[in-house]
C-alpha cells in the first residue's frame, strides 16, 4: 500500500475499556474478504476483541505499555501489514513513543 509506519496517535483514549474492537476483514455477500471495497455500502465489519488496559498516560517507551495494549498495537500491524512507528500516549507531545 505504499505506507512505511503507522503513526497511533491517542492512545490513551482507549484506556479503562473493557474490551476494545479491531476491524480484522469484512463480509461481502456472505463472502469474508481481507481487503476495503470501494463501497462500503453493502459490507460488514469483522472484529476481534482485545482485552482492555490501564492507563497508559505518560508512558515513553514501548516496554512500559500495559501488554494488552501491545497486544492492540500488534493486532493493527498484523491487519495491516504495516510497522506502527509512533504511539502517544497523551495528549502531551513528550508523552510520544519512537519505535526504533
Amino acid at each position: 500500500n505504499g505506507c512505511d509506519q503507522l503513526a497511533l496517535m491517542k492512545l490513551d483514549v482507549l484506556d479503562g475499556f473493557k474490551k476494545i474492537k479491531v476491524c480484522v476483514a469484512y463480509e461481502l455477500n456472505g463472502e469474508r474478504i481481507d481487503y476495503v471495497p470501494s463501497s462500503l455500502n453493502d459490507v460488514k465489519p469483522i472484529y476481534e476483541e482485545i482485552d482492555g488496559w490501564e492507563s497508559v498516560v505518560g508512558i515513553r517507551e514501548y516496554d512500559a505499555l500495559p501488554e494488552n495494549a501491545k497486544r492492540y498495537i500488534e493486532k493493527i500491524e498484523e491487519v495491516t501489514s504495516v510497522r506502527v512507528g509512533i504511539v502517544s500516549t497523551s495528549p502531551e507531545r513528550a508523552d510520544t513513543i519512537i519505535r526504533g
